[in-house]
């Protein structure tokens, strides 16, 4: 179980950078818009807290916070997509996904 665990996270890739063919043009224009989305979503979660804490009469609040956690989530995966442009983090980026779908997923069930 550990050597599967520990294969999962090794790996020969080559950052998504090669795909590129590390142009600037390409490279940064993927980087900048992935930063800018991700600063977005990372903005909208505290907005959200921010609301909810001022007011006290919203029914539901739970589905608030999972929206938060949800959008923060998103966040993250961009960061680590502008990551692996130089670093090969792509298990990280998988697992990122899926906790970013099953927070999704608990938000409409």
């Amino acid at each position: 179980m550990l050597l599967s665990i520990i294969n999962f996270f090794q790996g020969q890739f080559m950052p998504h950078g090669h795909c590129y063919f590390w142009r600037p043009d390409i490279l940064w224009t993927n980087v900048i818009g992935d930063g800018l989305i991700a600063l977005a979503y990372f903005s909208i979660p505290f907005l959200l807290v921010y609301f909810l804490r001022k007011r006290s009469d919203i029914r539901f609040r739970g589905i608030f916070y999972l929206f938060a956690m949800f959008i923060l989530s998103c966040g993250i995966t961009h960061v680590l997509t502008i990551v692996s442009v130089w670093e090969p983090i792509y298990a990280f980026e998988g697992i990122a996904k899926v906790f970013t779908a099953s927070v999704s997923s608990s938000t409409f069930c």
